[in-house]
């Protein structure tokens, strides 16, 4: 049976960057950067996974995710300090 092969974008913060890039790196999914955003702090790496490599897709948008709604949370923590 063919394999399916999906390409995907993901925009990494760069405080996280590395956690994200030893994940593929890690499971073997290919990946390479397509694009950095200096005034969002993001670089934009694209993925080619198939199905069997689901999981790592949605573990790095975890990672993400996660990251991002830290960021946000201390820059409400700092909001309301002032």
């Amino acid at each position: 049976m063919k394999k399916t092969v999906t390409t995907k974008q993901l925009e990494v913060p760069v405080g996280v960057l590395i956690e994200v890039a030893d994940l593929l790196i890690e499971n073997e999914i290919t990946h390479q950067m397509v694009e950095t955003d200096e005034d969002n702090g993001t670089i934009t790496i694209e993925v080619e996974y198939d199905r069997d490599e689901r999981d790592t897709i949605h573990e790095a948008e975890d990672l993400i995710d996660d990251y991002e709604e830290n960021e946000e949370e201390e820059s409400n923590d700092n909001d309301d300090s002032k």
